[in-house]
C-alpha cells in the first residue's frame, strides 16, 4: 500500500468522527449568536493549557526522536506551538483576558488531547506521534477556519485578533506531510495496530474538546 493510499485508508475509517467535529454544534451556536461573546473566554484559557503543555510534548519528542528527520518535524511543531502561544494572546486581548487570568484559570476536560500527546510522547514511537498529527491537524485547521470566519461575522472581531485560528487554518507544510507520511509508511508494518489506535484516539480526544466547550459555553446563558 502506498504512502498516500495509507492516510486515505486511516481518514476513511475515521470518518465518521471526523464528520462529527467538523459539524460539531458548538459551531452551529455560534453562527446563531447563542454563545455570549464572555463564554469565548473559556476556549482561549482552555487553549492556552493545552499548547503550553504541547511544547513539553515537542520538546520530550524531538529528545526521544528516532531519526533526524523524525526529530526536525517535531521542532518544526514546537515552532509553531510557540508562535501559536503568542498569537492567542491577541484573541486573548479582544476579550480583555489579562495573563494572570489565563494562567489561573482552572482547566476543565478540554484537556484530555493533550494528556494523550504526552503519553504518546513518553510511548509512543514516532509514526504514531506523527500519524496522530497528520489526521488530526486538518480537522482542527478547518474548524479554526470556520470559527474565525464565525467570529469576525458574529462577534465583531477585529484586525489581527484572529491571527491565532487563521494561522492553524491554513494547510499543512507539504515538505511536512510528505516527510511524515514516508516515515508512517516505513514503520507501518510494524506498528500497523498502534498507528491505527493512535489516529482513532486523537480525534477522539479532538471531538471531547468540542464537546466540553460547547457543553459549557451554553450552561447558565
Amino acid at each position: 500500500m502506498s504512502q498516500s493510499n495509507l492516510i486515505d485508508k486511516i481518514q476513511s475509517n475515521l470518518s465518521k468522527t471526523i464528520l462529527s467535529i467538523l459539524n460539531h454544534q458548538y459551531f452551529s451556536a455560534l453562527e446563531k449568536n447563542a454563545i455570549r461573546k464572555e463564554k469565548l473566554e473559556m476556549f482561549v484559557c482552555e487553549r492556552y493549557h493545552i499548547i503550553a503543555n504541547d511544547k513539553r510534548n515537542f520538546a520530550l519528542m524531538i529528545s526521544k526522536a528516532s531519526s533526524d528527520p523524525a526529530s526536525k518535524l517535531f521542532s518544526d511543531c514546537l515552532h509553531v506551538e510557540s508562535n501559536a502561544l503568542e498569537n492567542l494572546t491577541l484573541m486573548a486581548e479582544e476579550l480583555v483576558i489579562d495573563k494572570r487570568k489565563i494562567e489561573s484559570y482552572e482547566p476543565l476536560g478540554c484537556q484530555a488531547y493533550t494528556n494523550y500527546l504526552t503519553r504518546l510522547a513518553v510511548y509512543g514511537s514516532d509514526a504514531e506521534i506523527l500519524i496522530a498529527l497528520l489526521i488530526d491537524f486538518p480537522v482542527w485547521g478547518a474548524n479554526c477556519g470556520k470559527m474565525s470566519s464565525i467570529l469576525q461575522k458574529n462577534y465583531g472581531f477585529k484586525g489581527n485578533s484572529l491571527v491565532f485560528l487563521d494561522k492553524f487554518a491554513a494547510p499543512l507544510p507539504e515538505e511536512f506531510v510528505n516527510e511524515s507520511k514516508e516515515l508512517i509508511g516505513a514503520a507501518f508494518p510494524k506498528y500497523e495496530k498502534r498507528i491505527g489506535t493512535a489516529a482513532r484516539l486523537i480525534l477522539h480526544y479532538e471531538l471531547s474538546f468540542w464537546d466540553m466547550i460547547y457543553r459549557h459555553s451554553i450552561s447558565e446563558q
